[in-house]
């Protein structure tokens, strides 16, 4: 071979060599989907950004959705150059359940990381989350504590004994396995204007997800933050429980609240949301 046609050789080949690599990295998919819900926040969604961007975990892709703001939000997150941040705008205020739906579609991710636009996740959140679920492939979402608020039970059985009666998970705190909910086809309840979160951990739980939390504080709330949706969270509350009656007693969503717990027990008996150990414990304090 000439000099001439070796060094053309030379060319296809390093050519090749970085068609290969970039179309590697435009088909790789992050570890880490982080969904933002974002609406009428121009002033404090800043903080909330930031603190994704500055995570000691690199390996992530930031979901921004826009839920139809009409202050300066959009320009806000168009002043950010950061080439993991992926940002859409819905047509108009769809609520939240719809926008979480729509993130949690757009999400490429081994797991989903849920972030409010007005919280701020410490640095090393999504570190300690991925790590926890990378250790502990049995169990399905990880809570991490938020600052200042009570703390979560580390134990999925504890967490689920709480989660039947009110939501003692979180939100913004948690992050998931994208397989699982794709699998079992959970998605948020687009008919609930509030307390979407817990519908969505309860539809988890009841299709066999194990759910843990760390001792870490993970989040600090900013609570002077204004809740511009205007939703009633006791309606909220009250239309999920009805849910998850019907989920125990079909025939009778009340027949579970009315039972002494006992009663509850059996009725739960072949629901599963329990470890066999800790479900045979609760029926020996509780039915003596």
């Amino acid at each position: 071979m000439n000099k001439r046609k070796k060094f053309i050789a030379i060319i296809l080949l390093i050519v090749g060599i970085g068609l290969l690599y970039s179309g590697y990295l435009w088909g790789r998919h992050p570890k880490v989907s982080v969904v933002m819900l974002t609406y009428q926040r121009e002033q404090i969604l800043p903080q909330a950004i930031d603190s994704i961007l500055a995570q000691s975990y690199k390996d992530f892709e930031l979901i921004i959705i826009n839920d139809g703001s009409t202050d300066q939000t959009e320009e806000v997150i168009k002043k950010y150059k950061d080439k993991r941040i992926r940002y859409y705008k819905n047509d108009r205020n769809r609520g939240i359940a719809y926008s979480r739906n729509r993130a949690a579609d757009l999400a490429k991710g081994e797991y989903v990381m849920i972030m409010d636009d007005d919280d701020k996740s410490l640095p090393e959140r999504m570190e300690k989350q991925v790590s926890y679920l990378d250790k502990n492939p049995q169990i399905t979402a990880v809570a991490g504590q938020i600052v200042g608020l009570p703390r979560i039970p580390e134990n999925h059985n504890n967490i689920a004994v709480g989660l039947i009666q009110y939501n003692n998970f979180g939100n913004a705190n948690i992050m998931y396995r994208k397989d699982f909910t794709e699998n079992k086809k959970i998605r948020y309840d687009e008919h609930l204007r509030a307390s979407e979160d817990w519908d969505f951990w309860i539809n988890m739980l009841f299709s066999g997800a194990k759910m843990a939390s760390i001792s870490d504080d993970v989040l600090e709330r900013n609570g002077i933050s204004k809740k511009h949706y205007g939703i009633s969270y006791e309606e909220g509350n009250i239309a999920v429980r009805e849910k998850i009656g019907k989920k125990i007693s079909p025939k009778d969503s009340q027949k579970f609240y009315q039972a002494t717990p006992c009663e509850k027990l059996h009725m739960l008996s072949d629901k599963n949301i329990f470890t066999a150990s800790f479900y045979e414990n609760l029926l020996k304090v509780n039915c003596p």
